[in-house]
Formats: C-alpha cells, structure tokens, sequence
C-alpha cells in the first residue's frame, strides 16, 4: 500500500522537481523514459542530471527498470504525489498536510491546512491496487484503452471533481471543490462521521427517508445513478445529522444499460444496513422502474460533466511547473523531437503488441471453433492434422453441416495458430522487465569485454596443428 511521506518534500529543490516534470512528460509515449529524453526535456542549466535522477531513484520517487530491449526511469505514485502537492503548495492551497483520514479501494484521503488555518480534506487517487484492478470493467472514463495506473488515476480525480462541482453549484450535499491538480482533490473538510461509525441514530425513519429522497433526486433531478450509496460513502454531521454523499468516480446516467441494476443494489444497501445494523425496516423502498423518469433524449448533466472534465485536462497540463517565474514551462515539442531518436522506447510499439495479441486471440478462437466444427474424431482418437497424419489408416471426415472450411485453409489456419502461439511466447518474454540499475550501454560494453577476454584465453591455446 502506498502512503503519503511528505517529509523529503521540504528538501527538493527546484531542479528536482524540474526533473520529475520531465519524466512525467515522457511518460506520455514511453513506458520507460530513457535518461538521455530527460535530459532534453529538463534542460538544466548546469546539467546533473543523471546525479538527481539517482537521488529521486534512492528516495523512491522514480523507479528505474532495465529489460533485454530498453532501459529507463518511470514515476511512481510518490513521485506524482510531490508533483500534485507542489503545485498546489505555491499556489498556497494547501500549506500543511497532516494524518491519514481515510483509505480505500480507489484513494487515500489526508488532512491538509493553509497558512490561515482552514482545513480541507486532500484525496488522493490511486488506481491499481490488489482489491480493484478490474477498473477497465467497472469504470467507463478511460474509454476502452490501455492506460498506466498513474494516467487512470489523473482521470478518475477529474472525474470525481467535475461531479462535484456541478452538484455542489446545484445545492446537493457534497463536499464544496476546492482545487485539483493531477490525480490530487482538495475538498472541504466534512466535520462529521461515516454512517458505518455511527452506533445509533436518533431518528431512524427521517433518515431512511432523507436517504431514499437523495437517491430518488439524483435519478430524477439530475439523471444519475450513484451506484456505491452505502454507508462507507455517507457521512452524517455532528451537528445536524445531515447526510453528505462522497465518493463519485463510479456515478452513471440513467440512460446507461446498467442503471436499473446499480439503483436497485444502492438501495438493497441501505435497506440492509438499516435493517441489520438499527434494526428498522419500512415499507417505502424506491423502484427504478415506478419512481424514476428516464427521459431517453436527455443524459442528465453525464454530457456536462465529461466536458468539464476534459476542460481540467489542458488546465493541468499547463500547470507543469508552476513555482517560478523564470523557470520555463516544458513544451510537448522537446518530448516530440526527442521521441524520433528513441523510437524503440515509444509506447506505441506496446500499443501494437497489444493490439496483435487481441488479433491473435480473437484467431485462436476463431480456429479453435473451426476445428471443434470441422473435425470428426474416429473411436480410437485419430485425426488428420498438417502435423501429425493418421498411420493406422483410420482418417478424419468432415462434416459438411459444421463447416464450409476447406482443408487447405483449415490446415492454413491451424499452422497460423502454431506460428501464433510461438509468437505469443516471444512477446510475454520481451515484456518481462528485470530490475537493477546497470543500463543497457554498460552491459554490453561488459559482454563484449568477457567475449574478447575468452577469444584471448582461446587464442593462447597451443592443441591445435597449424
């Protein structure tokens, strides 16, 4: 699990945050970042580059990986995590930041203060844990491609910010939105408790209904369903006892073909915790298809709020470097250029790998069907293959109803599939990443030294006849 270590973020000076940037940058088409792209993208003035590169390495803000084809540095959650707070520290939105409030599946959330003494709540993102690693089928915002855990993070945190602000400036109660930047939301902080710590509540019926009522407004008022309303989202405050939802990334319109379901689990989930935890049951449960109005032209404010979302995209782009003045904010230029002289890092390469494995699996279903329905195995298990022909006599027939194939391309097929599959192995073998800080230019150097070393020791042998 990875947790926030704010104390080394006192000593980074400014280069080294130019440096994470840069690296940050790469990423945007590199798996692996090699040093010689930071180096451009940095431009520092008086160089060392590569001495804060091992720093930020042995701080564990960047991660170095060395494999058979390319070697380079890659950012990690601590890392972003210094970037995101950096920014937001110059602009003197969050001054100090304290303990550990609250963690779960999708963020770990922290408690943050200015230097006039207002507290706020700082969440952090951080996609890819153990417990939620199916986000690509839980979450739609990545619009189907394959992203790392740091980018889906980013796109969550805009997620959740622009789902907040537009309910927040419609008088619902959520948390007010302060300020974002990368995977990092600074919200107001809730003085009150998650309804899963509440012992007891005084007046059970009002707020089962006050409960019922939110939900009923979000389907009907604004045409989402929530789809987590349960009691780790749902906080009451002290003093009123209001509840304030939080948590939005999984929100969906009521136009989307899992609406019915997710509504009806988020009110099975407070129908359950009333019911096992304050013993109080009512007869009036909402039902999606006699209480909610799904109107099929209109989306609710899904449409407004994925716009907004891309609107924070360039905001925070351009918000790289946001200390001083005259440090200069880093162009995609310096990561376009460079990205023609390292062509065997770019990420594209993995993008086509990845799109030949989906071929190549969807033709190994394919021939697998058409095997399955081509074939008829004798008694004794014989069949007729390009590889392994029947020698008892028995052969294989065809079934004309099963398959039009004929048996030149159902053995083209079947031969495709082996070359596949050998394919396949290659590429899950070339994707394999060894850890360790020798670059790729150094083992080399040292492969050809102990090859010249063995062609001296042969050399100086004297058994053979000239």
């Amino acid at each position: 699990m990875v947790k926030l270590d704010a104390d080394l973020l006192k000593y980074l000076e400014s280069d080294d945050f130019r440096v994470l940037t840069a690296v940050e940058m790469g990423m945007k088409n590199h798996q692996l970042v090699p040093g010689s792209l930071i180096a451009s993208i940095a431009s520092l003035r008086g160089g060392g580059t590569s001495k804060i590169l091992h720093n930020l390495t042995r701080n564990k803000l960047l991660v170095y990986e060395r494999g058979k084809k390319y070697d380079g540095y890659r950012l990690t959650f601590h890392g972003y995590d210094y970037l995101a707070l950096n920014v937001l520290s110059h602009r003197k939105i969050i001054t100090h930041i304290g303990n550990q409030i609250g963690v779960g599946k999708e963020s770990d959330v922290y408690i943050g203060a200015n230097d006039e003494g207002e507290r706020f709540a700082i969440k952090l993102h951080r996609l890819g844990r153990t417990c939620f690693r199916k986000v690509h089928d839980k979450r739609d915002y990545h619009k189907g491609k394959i992203h790392n855990w740091i980018y889906m993070s980013r796109l969550s945190a805009n997620r959740e910010f622009s789902f907040l602000k537009a309910l927040h400036e419609r008088g619902f109660p959520v948390p007010k939105p302060i300020e974002i930047n990368r995977h990092c939301i600074v919200m107001e902080l809730i003085d009150g408790k998650l309804l899963s710590h509440v012992a007891d509540i005084e007046d059970k019926p009002a707020l089962y209904e006050n409960l019922m009522n939110l939900l009923l407004s979000l389907a009907n008022d604004y045409g989402v369903v929530h789809g987590d309303f349960n009691e780790f989202n749902i906080m009451l405050e002290n003093e009123t006892a209001k509840p304030i939802l939080i948590d939005f990334p999984q929100m969906i319109s009521t136009n989307h073909k899992m609406a019915r379901e997710y509504f009806q689990r988020d009110v099975d989930c407070i129908v359950s915790i009333f019911k096992r935890k304050y013993h109080f049951e009512s007869e009036e449960i909402p039902n999606f298809d006699k209480d909610v109005i799904v109107n099929e032209n209109d989306e609710g404010i899904i449409n407004k709020l994925s716009a907004e979302a891309n609107e924070y995209e360039p905001v925070i782009n351009d918000s790289y470097v946001d200390m001083d003045s005259e440090q200069p904010k880093y162009s995609q230029e310096n990561c376009d250029d460079s990205k023609d002289k390292d062509t065997h890092h770019d990420k594209s390469d993995t993008n086509e790998n990845n799109g030949e494995r989906i071929k190549i699996i969807d033709q190994n279903n394919s021939v697998i069907s058409e095997r399955q329905t081509s074939y008829s195995f004798s008694s004794d298990g014989s069949y007729e293959d390009s590889k392994m022909p029947a020698t008892d006599g028995s052969k294989a027939t065809y079934s004309v109803a099963g398959s039009t194939f004929t048996t030149e391309e159902i053995k083209a097929k079947v031969k495709k599939e082996f070359a596949n599959r050998i394919r396949r192995e290659e590429l899950r073998t070339a994707s394999k990443s060894i850890k360790g800080e020798d670059s790729a230019v150094r083992r080399q150097r040292r492969d050809n030294s102990l090859r010249i070393k063995e062609d001296k020791a042969f050399g100086n042998q004297d058994w053979f006849v000239q």
